[in-house]
């Protein structure tokens, strides 16, 4: 293996194991803040700041237009170039991009702030809370930017320390404010978290990114940059406005068809398979993107960075899906109560349909960082959604719930398929022969873990599928040390320290 390739590996395994941890952090950050927002203010209050919370979230989305995946990528372009007139020129462009529309969210939040606590909370006694709610919108557009920034810029350590920190913040100072102004505290703390990620996320990227004499652009200079990065975010916001409304569907025809409780039981499945394997992802998104973006208008390179990321992917995320197929039962007592038993079978559907998520998601970030606008909104946005809707209502209604776990493993492995043929015609995009043995390989152990549940029960389950799980998780740590030489690495470092 040459060093160029070890070096490329060493990078993504390094890159998911830091964001992963952070990742990881936040979760149990946000479970103990959960906690005590519980015991402090109650099913009541924990309601309003869930309402609260969702609705900031939504106006949000709206007020960023996208711009964040825009602006890692052209930052990360830029950056690979060595271009550092052009990287300034795009952190000035979408920072005054964003404050622009984190105004406009602002505004628009304090203008229609009885409206939205009459939608929200079926009563305008909420309005000056909404009011209130401006100052986090803003912040938090504009700290979503300044993240942007930093992962364009690959700052990986300076990113996780930053998220931390915030993290931290919104903890220590949010969970006192909740305790003396009770219900009162609730947008208190929301903004000074918003205020406190904002903080960091400025100061790291203005110490990450220096310029000896700062530039001076007017608007017209920076116009063909703003509108390209506009209408590629605006694509990828239309986009997730479709998932969002497939998911709305789905749960319509599943109350409407079915019941709610089906509704509720769908739900727990999909959280605790999000839950599970969603931190995997998102770590390994905030490293890869930046650095297909860098590449992106090579498709050699496009091709070979993107079998190295599915080698690391299926590397790292299907034995943790063979270990979600086996342990489901014991998740959802833990996570749940035993009366969501029943979801247990659709868990262990979406744990094999995790394996062809991990494969299909590498390449599903090639038309975005090339900004292929077209290609991306009707294959990701219109395909990707309308394949899940037809899927999940098709399946429920053979099969009722159960048919929602097959509609996963369906769903994403058609998309596959899709994908695979519509890359290689567009981009010349393929697979390498070692990448598809080790597919193949794994798949393989996957399948056999998944298919003994239906043969073998109880304790016999557990020896036989445990067995192969070992057996895979051994194979799978020697091919990451072929790769990387990560386990010389810790010893090394083990030593060291001794």
């Amino acid at each position: 293996m040459s060093n160029a390739s070890n070096k490329n590996y060493n990078s993504i395994l390094k890159g998911t194991a830091l964001f992963g941890g952070v990742q990881v952090f936040n979760i149990l950050i946000n479970l103990i803040r959960g906690k005590l927002v519980a015991m402090i203010l109650g099913p009541e209050g924990m309601g309003i700041s869930s309402l609260l919370a969702s609705s900031a979230n939504t106006i949000q989305q709206f007020s960023g237009l996208g711009l964040n995946l825009s602006c890692v990528k052209e930052v990360s372009v830029a950056q690979g170039e060595n271009d550092n007139g052009r990287v300034a020129l795009v952190i000035q462009t979408v920072r005054r991009l964003l404050y622009l529309t984190a105004l406009g969210g602002s505004l628009f939040t304090i203008l229609c702030s009885a409206y939205l606590s009459r939608w929200t909370f079926g009563k305008e006694d909420y309005q000056w809370y909404f009011v209130m709610l401006s100052v986090m919108i803003f912040f938090t557009t504009l700290s979503n930017g300044e993240l942007s920034i930093l992962q364009g810029l690959r700052a990986v350590k300076k990113l996780a320390f930053a998220s931390i920190i915030g993290s931290s913040v919104g903890l220590f100072v949010g969970v006192p404010l909740y305790y003396f102004l009770g219900y009162d505290g609730i947008v208190p703390a929301m903004i000074a978290l918003s205020l406190a990620t904002f903080a960091f996320y400025r100061y790291h990227s203005e110490h990450t990114f220096r310029l000896t004499t700062p530039l001076k652009l007017s608007w017209r200079e920076m116009s063909p940059l703003a509108r390209r990065m506009v209408s590629l975010g605006m694509v990828l916001m239309v986009s997730s406005l479709l998932g969002t409304l497939t998911t709305y569907l789905v749960n319509t025809y599943i109350g409407q068809k079915g019941s709610l409780d089906d509704v509720g039981l769908f739900q727990a499945a999909n959280s605790i398979t999000n839950q599970y394997i969603g931190l995997v992802f998102a770590a390994m998104g905030m490293d890869f993107f930046p650095r297909l973006s860098a590449v992106s208008n090579d498709n050699m390179k496009i091709r070979e960075l993107v079998n190295q990321q599915t080698e690391i992917v299926v590397l790292i995320v299907v034995p943790l899906a063979m270990l979600l197929i086996i342990t489901a039962p014991i998740l959802i007592k833990i996570l749940l109560t035993d009366k969501f038993l029943e979801i247990t079978p659709i868990i262990r559907w979406m744990g094999l349909g995790i394996a062809f998520k991990a494969i299909l998601y590498p390449m599903g970030y090639i038309s975005f960082s090339k900004g292929d606008k077209s290609f991306f909104f009707w294959l990701e946005g219109v395909w990707g959604n309308l394949l899940v809707l037809c899927s999940n209502l098709f399946f429920y209604s053979r099969w009722g719930l159960y048919g929602l776990g097959i509609s996963f493993v369906v769903s994403f492995s058609i998309a596959y398929l899709t994908y695979i043929i519509l890359l290689n015609k567009r981009y010349q995009f393929s697979y390498e022969m070692p990448v598809l043995i080790l597919i193949c390989k794994i798949f393989c152990l996957l399948l056999a873990i998944f298919f003994i549940g239906f043969v073998v029960n109880g304790v016999g389950y557990y020896i036989t599928s445990g067995a192969i799980c070992c057996l895979s998780c051994r194979f799978c740590l020697h091919e990451l040390d072929k790769r990387t030489g990560f386990i010389d690495k810790i010893k090394i470092r083990f030593k060291h320290k001794i």
